[in-house]
């Protein structure tokens, strides 16, 4: 199959917003710029109307992932609600946001989806806040910390 030059271009776009907003290429993406292209393209376009530059869209970015982490969640796609999390929890996604999304998700569609894969969402958002944390804090403590005065200085001399 020949590809032409400029969907190689549309194609390497396409990866890299998923490098860009997720940190990494989804399988069933990497599958489907093997073996149809032209329907990643297409998809791409979707997506573009959805991450459109900050200020643009109605809705902002952690929205969208948690919109994502819960449909995914909703239809029993771990590794989707895993990927979307995680860009989440970058633009700052809580432990207890996700809980109340997710409980709001099981009042629809059942217990069923807590236990397959709802507590499983949750229980890797801990691990990913958490992971959050300790950096955050030694940021915040090395902001917090006085600078030695001169005559301190001198003293310590």
């Amino acid at each position: 199959m020949s590809v032409s030059k400029t969907l190689k271009q549309d194609v390497e776009r396409a990866r890299a917003h998923y490098m860009s907003v997720l940190g990494t290429m989804p399988e069933p993406i990497r599958a489907m710029a093997e073996y149809a292209p032209e329907a990643l393209v297409a998809y791409q376009a979707f997506k573009d109307y959805l991450y459109k530059p900050a200020g643009e869209g109605a809705l902002d970015l952690k929205t969208k992932e948690l919109i994502y982490v819960v449909l995914d969640t909703a239809t029993g796609n771990l590794p989707g609600a895993n990927n979307h999390l995680r860009a989440a929890v970058d633009q700052g996604l809580t432990v207890p946001e996700l809980a109340e999304a997710l409980i709001q998700v099981m009042n629809v569609c059942g217990i069923t989806t807590w236990g397959q894969t709802g507590y499983k969402v949750m229980d890797e958002c801990k691990r990913l806040t958490a992971d959050k944390a300790p950096a955050a804090k030694s940021k915040a403590q090395a902001k917090a910390k006085p600078k030695a005065t001169s005559k301190a200085a001198s003293k310590k001399k």
